[in-house]
């Protein structure tokens, strides 16, 4: 079924820096205007973003420092930008959360404003997410094909989570049934995390921030910029391997 449309839509995508939408960088928009009367206009961009592009990003969508740095930054094309994202509708998958709040930073840093407040947006994550629930109730009518009675008892809810763990293993081929092997499966160890939460990794052998808006700086290069920063992370809510790890770096005795 077609859609609908009363103003023009826009369906964008962004490749970026990472994942952070009010620090990282656009690298990449992929767009799709729809036009009232149903005819579309496909648009893309590279982006120099004005940072190193990390290498394991790189490694997720392909795109690499040396693609970029003949490409425009983002205010070069800022005339381009407001004729594809003014007065239009947007959507995109997982654009609430992520598209749409990264592209109004980024809008911001050149000086354009993009008023969300007028804006409709389609978000077809959302719709998988509420017609297909990830709940556990969902969960155990799925695998089990039961209802779960007194659900949010905590006895109840742990029999089901069980259940369905079980049923995963039988209907998923590649779910393996070792606890060491599910772990894995589940969250597979980045070889260059420094530490558990991912605070810190190694990237070209250096010791870096993998978080906020220092994201991508080495540990070194702050301790000659921006030492206080470092500072902040030593008092800060932060793992004491981090602490560590900032410690010795600072001079402080580890």
């Amino acid at each position: 079924m077609p859609l609908t449309i009363k103003k023009p839509i826009v369906f964008f995508d962004l490749e970026t820096t990472g994942v952070d939408p009010f620090n990282d960088r656009i690298v990449q928009i992929g767009c799709i205007r729809i036009e009232t009367n149903g005819s579309k206009t496909e648009k893309e961009w590279l982006i120099n973003p004005g940072i190193p592009i990390p290498a394991a990003v790189s490694q997720i969508h392909g795109i690499t420092d040396d693609m970029v740095k003949d490409s425009p930054h983002l205010g070069d094309i800022a005339q381009e930008l407001r004729d594809m994202f003014f007065s239009v509708d947007l959507g995109g998958y997982n654009a609430k959360n992520f598209d749409i709040p990264l592209l109004v930073q980024e809008f911001f840093r050149i000086g354009l404003t993009l008023n969300i407040e007028d804006i409709k947006i389609v978000d077809p994550m959302k719709i998988f997410q509420i017609k297909e629930p990830r709940t556990l109730t969902a969960a155990y009518k799925k695998f089990c094909n039961k209802e779960l009675d007194n659900a949010h008892n905590a006895m109840a809810d742990i029999r089901a989570t069980l259940a369905v763990l079980e049923a995963q293993i039988d209907h998923y081929e590649d779910v393996p049934n070792t606890i060491e092997d599910i772990h894995e499966f589940c969250f597979p160890t980045d070889p260059d995390a420094y530490d558990a939460e991912g605070k810190l990794r190694y990237i070209d052998g250096h010791l870096t921030i993998n978080f906020g808006k220092n994201k991508g700086r080495t540990l070194q290069e702050l301790a000659l910029t921006d030492p206080t920063y470092l500072e902040w992370i030593i008092k800060g809510s932060f793992s004491d391997i981090v602490k560590k790890a900032v410690r010795q770096v600072l001079g402080f005795k580890a």
